[in-house]
């Protein structure tokens, strides 16, 4: 078992620091730890807890808990917002904070651009003593910690119904550190609200993460919202060559796809409660991923409802 853990921790360390950000399921619900144009999109004092545990039953797989609060402020032309993560896959944790500012310009009636960055801090732990491997002079004995500065840029544009938005992570690159680091990481959301009924809506999305190194990630996204209360839905998570040709590749797309089925529901006017059980559709279909959110709406005493629905 030792033996296995250790491989898994180099594995998911290496291919976690080269390649990949956090894994979440959840976003649709919240998107500015992808976008921190998003800010203050709700229009009110949000406040979001997140724990994510991956591949349950595996010693040293990644968990992932994640804070943020988030506002508007400058009579609705500004969003302000904080955002705290910390994921641990094998012996390395990263721990990061950042500090969300998007500006808010009306661009129609009913429609909304904002331009947002969030500079933030990014500390990396690595456990040498997780490994159980000693004499080895490329392996730390104990902790190493490594802090370096970090930048996300985005746009987001939305009206009542429709919402589309880019952004970019891990922008500030520090090849000459030892420590490996994630690569720079693009994104591009979209998705739209249609009317089935008085009491039912349909909203279908896309995600789209790329680094132009390794394979496209796309989620494909489709969800109801029943009685304004009550999200249900589901995510295909899958991988293609966009910007790759290798054929040596093929095998790796196919590991890459899972399903997530996601539920989010409105408790009272202010409280939210989220949950995401992720299936993972290769050999580790033997293991399950879960998550939970937690979300808070604080409005003023003079509001009785948010000025309009949000559906994204």
């Amino acid at each position: 078992m030792k033996i296995l853990y250790t491989l898994l921790a180099l594995l998911l360390t290496l291919s976690a620091s080269a390649q990949q950000n956090p894994q979440y399921s959840q976003y649709i619900f919240n998107s500015m730890s992808l976008n921190p144009a998003y800010t203050g999109s709700k229009n009110v004092l949000n406040l979001n807890l997140f724990h994510r545990s991956q591949w349950t039953g595996i010693e040293g797989a990644p968990a992932t808990q994640a804070a943020s609060i988030d506002g508007i402020a400058a009579g609705n032309r500004m969003g302000l917002g904080l955002e705290f993560n910390r994921d641990q896959i094998g012996a390395q944790t990263t721990m990061s904070a950042y500090a969300n500012v998007a500006v808010k310009l009306q661009v129609s009636a009913s429609g909304v651009l904002s331009l947002g960055v969030a500079p933030g801090v990014v500390q990396y732990t690595l456990d040498g003593s997780k490994f159980g491997i000693i004499n080895d002079p490329s392996i730390p004995s104990g902790k190493e910690t490594s802090i370096k500065p970090e930048i996300k840029l985005g746009a987001y544009f939305h009206n009542d119904r429709f919402y589309a938005g880019i952004s970019a992570s891990d922008l500030l690159q520090f090849k000459e550190d030892e420590q490996l680091e994630p690569e720079r990481h693009y994104y591009f959301t979209a998705g739209y609200v249609l009317d089935m009924g008085s009491f039912l809506k349909l909203k279908p999305s896309v995600l789209v993460k790329e680094t132009f190194n390794s394979p496209t990630s796309i989620d494909m996204n489709a969800f109801v919202l029943l009685g304004d209360r009550l999200w249900l839905g589901s995510s295909y998570r899958t991988s293609m060559r966009v910007f790759s040709d290798d054929p040596e590749e093929t095998e790796i797309l196919a590991k890459r796809t899972a399903v997530a089925l996601i539920a989010e529901l409105q408790v009272s006017k202010s409280l939210r409660l989220g949950y995401a059980y992720d299936k993972m559709l290769n050999d580790l279909s033997g293991f399950d991923t879960h998550e939970v959110s937690v979300g808070y709406y604080f409005f003023r005493k003079k509001e009785t409802k948010m000025l309009t629905p949000q559906y994204f």
